[in-house]
């Protein structure tokens, strides 16, 4: 079965029972254009993400990516897959095991798929490889950012991604970080060396309000990680984010998934109190599913899990609250 009507029953799926409006808005078309764009190998299904807002209009980004495992076996770009992202496949394909997926991130919730975000995810540190891929994808500018900013990260600290608008104009770096699940509980603990090391590493308006929030984050059964915009200097400026990450199924020993009877419900009603997110989010365990559609001789298991929730914050104020919600075919 075409990988382009799997995705459109995958959305119909999560889509359905009036979930569209609540959810999704507008964005199908752009998000179907945006998929088509970002299928660099032959016949694997790329992992989807579906990034939804918590607040305000509906409307969906989409990411897709694509493992190493699937690079390695061959590429096929078709003409769709053009500039800057057929650059990042070519040089993904050849990478070793440090590197994990290769995301192409789309702003199709304003009706935009013209350009992707693409972000290096790493399965453990590599600074000359994330590098490599910079300067792969036309971004040298931000290789000594990136050197310069890992620098400064805390030693139980992962930077899981780097990230670039290769064809935007402007410096666009963005890094995401996790801590070890033992700082993780650390922080859970103690404000003191959060704040010290969000102080270390974050842009220069780091409160105690946010460290509060975030340690509030850390004491939670979720992963906890922090998203960075870095400035050409390296240093991070603009845009923070603090997210939670649920367990997807099979699960994850020492997690929970989202749900409506557990610690994530709990977690969105507290959000929904502070008016960061409107009732939308009580819709999200139903986008949940597990259903294997025929394909062939045999079938195809499609599934969609929330995955995330992530709080942003901007020049000290704290903004808004996504959702994203993990699908693929399998």
């Amino acid at each position: 079965m075409d990988r382009l009507i799997l995705f459109n029953i995958l959305y119909a799926l999560m889509a359905s029972e009036g979930r569209e409006a609540v959810l999704f808005g507008q964005s199908a078309p752009a998000m179907i254009a945006a998929f088509s764009r970002s299928l660099g190998v032959p016949s694997a299904f790329p992992e989807v993400w579906f990034e939804i807002p918590l607040l305000g209009d509906p409307w969906c980004d989409v990411h897709a990516l694509t493992s190493i495992e699937d690079a390695r076996q061959g590429l096929a770009l078709g003409e769709e897959v053009c500039g800057a992202s057929r650059d990042a496949f070519t040089w993904f394909a050849q990478q070793g095991d440090s590197v994990r997926q290769l995301a192409l991130s789309w702003d199709t919730g304003s009706g935009n798929a013209d350009v992707p975000a693409i972000q290096l995810l790493m399965r453990k540190n590599d600074v000359p490889v994330t590098c490599d891929f910079l300067s792969a994808v036309g971004r040298s500018d931000a290789v000594d950012a990136y050197r310069s900013f890992v620098q400064s990260l805390p030693d139980e600290w992962f930077a899981c991604y780097a990230g670039v608008f290769p064809e935007r104009p402007g410096h666009n770096l963005r890094v995401e970080c996790v801590p070890s699940h033992d700082m993780q509980r650390a922080y859970a603990e103690d404000a003191a060396l959060l704040g010290r090391h969000l102080r270390q590493v974050g842009p220069s308006w780091v409160d105690d309000s946010l460290v509060a929030l975030c340690q509030e984050l850390a004491a939670l059964p979720f992963q906890l990680e922090f998203q960075f915009d870095v400035n050409a200097q390296g240093r991070a400026e603009g845009a923070f984010s603090a997210s939670v990450r649920f367990a997807c199924p099979p699960g994850e020993p020492g997690y929970e998934s989202f749900g409506m009877d557990g610690t994530a419900a709990e977690l969105m009603t507290k959000l929904q109190d502070r008016g960061l997110v409107d009732g939308r989010w009580q819709a999200l365990a139903d986008v949940a599913f597990a259903k294997r559609v025929a394909r062939g001789d045999g079938g195809v298991l499609l599934s969609a899990y929330p995955a995330f929730v992530k709080l942003r914050w901007r020049d000290g104020a704290l903004l808004d609250a996504k959702a994203y919600v993990i699908g693929g075919a399998q």
